[in-house]
């Protein structure tokens, strides 16, 4: 057996979190600058999306400049939730964190530790993925107002806010700082996001290795010199299980106290901004850079949708493996004990770890297209009265 750091599958996320003065730190001797870069990063967040907010109510009777504001207004809206939930449960990701340290979770053999790394890999290569979707998000955001010559302004900038002053005075100075504003948003955004499907993975490949130790949990009886010997041996090999099954229920809890209330807000957003982005990209030009923006930022929250539906379901079906691997094992040549146990696991496994968006949603493929069918009813609503203007 050997100690296997769960820790280190989101160590580019802590990392990045804790920069931006969000992620529980031990480091007091840097106590104050992540202090004053929470402050900074939250007044410049919320100062985009109220500057948004105001335009939106100022142009609500346009219905395309509204569409248009409205689509990156509703995803800094979820962010500012997400980022507020995380704050608020500090305490429950330190759980996470210990529990994730447990002795029954991270001592394993070579075999077990094989399955974790793959779990694991899958998770970190669509988290490039997706970190080079916001990346191109960003650089989009950056660019269009320069290459983008459809509206034949001088001074156009990456979104249309509102501000109490002259902004073409300030042009330059107003467009960093919405740029920066961007980058932060996408930087904070998918860090939450990629940590939250990490914590999935894990879950995920930790249910795998019970399945596996539950199917062979009867080997100690074939390979011991004496029944008695291999009777204790299987006895405590399934007590084992079975703690280690209590605590994956709770991981998979603990995971739902911590992001739930944030996934909440974005699904309920994405259906929102998945329709506004489709509405875009008809009534702008195939040929403005803008088209080209929408398709990459319509990937990045179809890609965000998309892993926390997917992770949650394999998160899901993993635990629903759990009465398979019991009645995988050999449990006719143990005695009446041990089958009194696996079956008391098969039952309890028949209630599968469902993680759930704010105690409504599931999060599994069916919520998925269900999303994407909400945002398709409000997309062909909203085409209906454009083209009825």
């Amino acid at each position: 057996m050997q100690k296997f750091d769960l820790l280190a599958s989101f160590d580019t996320e802590k990392y990045h979190l804790t920069l931006g003065g969000f992620y529980p730190s031990t480091h007091i001797k840097y106590k104050y600058l992540y202090v004053l870069s929470c402050i900074f990063n939250l007044f410049i967040s919320w100062s985009q999306f109220l500057s948004m907010a105001t335009f939106s109510y100022f142009n609500s009777s346009n219905l395309e400049k509204l569409s248009e504001i409205l689509l990156f207004c509703m995803t800094q809206f979820a962010f500012l939730n997400k980022l507020t939930n995380f704050v608020a449960q500090k305490t429950s990701l330190m759980k996470l964190e210990v529990m994730l340290q447990s002795y029954l979770l991270t001592n394993v053999t070579q075999k077990e530790i094989d399955v974790l790394e793959n779990h694991i890999k899958e998770g970190r290569l669509l988290a490039k993925v997706y970190r080079v979707l916001c990346f191109l998000v960003v650089l989009f955001y950056a660019l269009f107002p320069f290459l983008d010559d459809r509206s034949g302004e001088s001074h156009k900038f990456p979104l249309p806010c509102w501000f109490p002053f002259d902004e073409i005075k300030y042009y330059y100075q107003v467009f960093f700082m919405e740029i920066l504003s961007i980058a932060v948003g996408a930087w904070i955004n998918s860090n939450i996001d990629i940590l939250t499907v990490m914590m999935c993975v894990l879950a995920t490949a930790e249910f795998e290795v019970l399945r596996n130790r539950l199917a062979t949990i009867l080997q100690p009886l074939s390979t011991s010199a004496s029944i008695a010997e291999g009777d204790a041996l299987v006895k405590t090999k399934l007590r084992d299980c079975v703690n280690q099954y209590d605590e994956l229920l709770c991981l998979v809890n603990q995971i739902e106290i911590t992001f739930s209330k944030g996934i909440f807000v974005q699904f309920f957003c994405s259906v929102i901004v998945i329709c506004l982005t489709g509405f875009q990209m008809i009534v702008i030009s195939f040929n403005s850079m803008q088209f080209f923006l929408l398709i990459v930022y319509f990937s990045c929250m179809m890609c965000q949708v998309a892993m926390y539906c997917w992770y949650g379901h394999t998160v899901m079906e993993s635990s629903d493996k759990i009465r398979d691997a019991c009645y995988l094992a050999d449990w006719n040549e143990s005695d009446l004990i041990v089958q009194k146990s696996l079956l008391m696991i098969m039952e309890r496994a028949k209630r599968p770890a469902i993680l759930r968006a704010g105690n409504f949603f599931e999060l599994n493929i069916p919520t998925l297209m269900k999303i994407l069918r909400s945002s398709y009813s409000y997309f062909a609503v909203l085409q209906r009265l454009y083209g009825k203007k």
